[in-house]
């Protein structure tokens, strides 16, 4: 897990370093999701064609998302070039949808709505940045995975220190009732 953990660490790091490399392998994510889903769902239409005549809606969803997916993979600079849009529509809708669901909070009696209110109305702001400057999604974006694998890593080490705690604890248990057991009626 510590191997892992340096792997997961030295690859958000990459993440962060090479934002274009990060948006061609998100891209290409997306496409190995919508290609697996649609077999999926592909083969869950095939068992139940059968009892189900009205799934040939199924079929052709099942169908697009295949072809959807290798168009994905096998060309994915359209992907690359939208997802620094998509993330900014993302982030402005997302922010506009904190700032509006802040009142409900407010209208609830929570002292502390405002502070969400804010983080809408910042997110938002952000987010219209990133429209104008699609420079600074592609960077987010790849500084968002980044730090997301980063954190990652470092959760299998802190996973590593707790099993070698616990470790620790269960060999002084085992240990002291080694010495209960040495113990005879005798001397008791």
């Amino acid at each position: 897990m510590c191997l892992g953990g340096c792997a997961l660490v030295a690859l958000g790091v990459l993440c962060i370093l090479y934002p274009g490399s990060t948006l061609l392998s998100l891209s290409w994510l997306f496409g190995l999701f919508f290609f697996l889903g649609g077999c999926t769902q592909m083969a869950a239409w095939a068992a139940t064609r059968g009892f189900m005549p009205l799934s040939g809606l199924s079929f052709f969803s099942a169908l697009l998302q295949i072809i959807l997916g290798c168009v994905m993979l096998f060309h994915p600079a359209p992907v690359m070039a939208a997802l620094p849009f998509l993330f900014a529509f993302w982030l402005l809708f997302e922010g506009i949808n904190l700032a509006i669901g802040s009142a409900d909070f407010r209208r609830v009696g929570f002292r502390k709505w405002w502070i969400q209110c804010c983080f809408g109305i910042l997110a938002a702001c952000f987010g219209v940045y990133c429209l104008c400057n699609p420079g600074t999604s592609i960077e987010t974006i790849a500084w968002l995975v980044g730090l997301g694998i980063i954190v990652d890593g470092i959760g299998y080490w802190v996973k590593v220190a707790l099993v070698n705690k616990v470790e620790k604890r269960f060999v002084k248990l085992h240990d002291r009732l080694k010495e209960v057991e040495d113990i005879t009626w005798e001397e008791v």
